[in-house]
C-alpha cells in the first residue's frame, strides 16, 4: 500500500482523468491495467472506496457498461456517489453498501470483477470467493490486486524496496 498511486501501477495521465477526489493513495495494483475490460461489460469493484477503479472502469467498458462499486463504509459510499455526481460521463456507474462476503449484486451479472487490496482484509475469504462465482457470468474473469502474507517464506532483500513491492 503506497500514497504514490503511480507506484501501485497507474499512469500519471488515469490519475489526472480520475481525480485526487476519487484516489484515496490506498490500493497496492491497479487492477483495470489486466482486467481486459471491453464496451459493453458489467464490472463490479469489490472495496470501492471514493471510486478510483471504478471510473477507470467505467472509462473502458462506455456508456453501454455498467460499473458497481461495492464497499462496507458508508462514508466511503457517500464520497463515491459524490464523485459520480462531479461526472457527467458517469451515469453508468454507481455505488453500493455492502460486504464483499454478502455482495449486493444479481446473480449472473458480472462480466469482470476487480479488487484492489481488499479481499486481504476479509476474515472470510473463502465466502468472498463463492460470493465472486455467484454473481460472475458464465465465461466472466476477475481481476486481482492483493497482498500475501506467508509467514513461513522470507523475502529476499532485493524484494523489499519500495519499487520491487509496488509490482
Amino acid at each position: 500500500v503506497s500514497g504514490d498511486s503511480r507506484l501501485a501501477g497507474y499512469s500519471e495521465s488515469e490519475l489526472q482523468r480520475v481525480g485526487a477526489d476519487a484516489n484515496l493513495g490506498l490500493g497496492c495494483g491497479n487492477p483495470t491495467s489486466f482486467a481486459n475490460l471491453l464496451k459493453g461489460e458489467t464490472v463490479v469493484d469489490l472495496g470501492s472506496g471514493a471510486g478510483i477503479d471504478c471510473f477507470l472502469a467505467a472509462d473502458k467498458v462506455g456508456p453501454t457498461g455498467q460499473v458497481i462499486g461495492v464497499d462496507m463504509t458508508p462514508d466511503m459510499v457517500h464520497k463515491a456517489r459524490d464523485n459520480v455526481s462531479k461526472r457527467p460521463d458517469s451515469e453508468h456507474v454507481q455505488f453500493r453498501l455492502g460486504e464483499i462476503e454478502h455482495l449486493p449484486v444479481a446473480d449472473n451479472s458480472a462480466d469482470c470483477i476487480m479488487s484492489n487490496c481488499v479481499i486481504n482484509l476479509s476474515p472470510d475469504k473463502a465466502q468472498v470467493y463463492r460470493e465472486m462465482y455467484r454473481i460472475l457470468k458464465e465465461g466472466g474473469r476477475i481481476a486481482i490486486s492483493d497482498v500475501v502474507n506467508r509467514p513461513s517464506m522470507v523475502l529476499p532483500e532485493a524484494l523489499k524496496t519500495a519499487e520491487a513491492l509496488a509490482c
